[in-house]
C-alpha cells in the first residue's frame, strides 16, 4: 500500500517552521542588530554631563531607537519576502 499525501513525509525543503521557531529566530536577529545600538546608548548616557541629559542626550536616544525600529521592521520584511511566514 502506497503512503498517502497526507502521511508521506514533506522534503526538507517544505518543513514548516512553527510560531515558536520563527520567534526565537527572529529574536536573535534582533538582538545581534540591536546589540551595538543599545552600547551607543549606554555610552551616551555615562558620557554625558548631567546639564546635556534632556536635550542632546535626549535627542541621540531617539535618533538611536529609532534606527532599533527601523532595524526590526526591516528584519521582519526581510524574513517575510525569504518565506518565514
Amino acid at each position: 500500500m502506497l503512503p498517502t499525501a497526507a502521511s508521506a513525509p514533506l522534503p526538507a525543503s517544505e518543513v514548516v517552521e512553527t510560531r515558536d521557531q520563527r520567534r526565537r529566530r527572529l529574536l536573535g536577529q534582533l538582538q545581534a542588530t540591536a546589540a551595538p545600538l543599545l552600547e551607543q546608548m549606554a555610552d551616551t548616557l555615562v558620557d554625558a554631563p548631567d546639564g546635556e541629559l534632556f536635550r542632546s542626550v535626549e535627542v541621540r536616544l531617539r535618533d538611536l531607537s529609532r534606527q532599533i525600529a527601523a532595524a526590526a521592521q526591516q528584519t521582519g520584511l526581510d524574513d517575510r519576502k525569504k518565506g518565514g511566514m
